[in-house]
């Protein structure tokens, strides 16, 4: 998976580290900061770091979010198969599912990560801003970026390592 494919993968949750950066950077007076355009540069590394940070723990990342899914679908696939490489005998359906997978995976993670990066984060930016008045929006609006981009993404995800055995046992079933 390609730099750009990445960024396009990267999805609504960098996207949404990007907007709240951006926020961040032209609401205080950061010193290093002295133009909008800057600014809307500057705002680019909270989100190419998640996205980063992703790309370099992505196993550690499938086997934390969906481990167990992942888990019991590597071992009906291992089954089905015998212990040999699944993935270089598999008929180019099942590569494609494992690929599938694994792109899809990247997104995800980058959306879980973002939803409990801006719901820590908003509540903390809202009591600065506007005291206990932000504090208390922030805490609204928490669960509301929890629910669109963690909770969402960590369903999807484990439904998508439940799948990824599917196309073997529909390939192997009369064996």
């Amino acid at each position: 998976m390609g730099v750009r494919s990445q960024i396009k993968n990267g999805g609504w949750g960098a996207l949404g580290v990007y907007l709240y950066s951006l926020f961040a950077f032209l609401y205080w007076d950061v010193p290093l900061i002295s133009t909008d355009r800057l600014a809307l540069a500057a705002a680019t590394i909270p989100a190419l770091a998640v996205m980063f940070t992703v790309v370099v723990t992505n196993d550690w990342l499938n086997d934390y979010w969906a481990g167990g899914n992942l888990k019991r679908s590597t071992e009906t696939i291992a089954k089905i198969t015998g212990e040999n490489d699944f993935y270089d005998s598999a008929p180019q359906e099942v590569k494609d599912s494992v690929d599938e997978f694994d792109e899809l995976a990247y997104g995800h993670h980058v959306a879980i990560l973002s939803g409990i990066i801006l719901a820590v984060a908003v509540p903390v930016t809202g009591y600065v801003v506007a005291g206990n008045i932000g504090v208390i929006l922030g805490v609204v609006t928490a669960p509301v970026l929890l629910r669109a981009l963690s909770i969402r993404s960590y369903r999807e995800l484990n439904r998508l390592a439940k799948q990824m055995s599917v196309p073997y046992e529909e390939n192997y079933e009369n064996q």
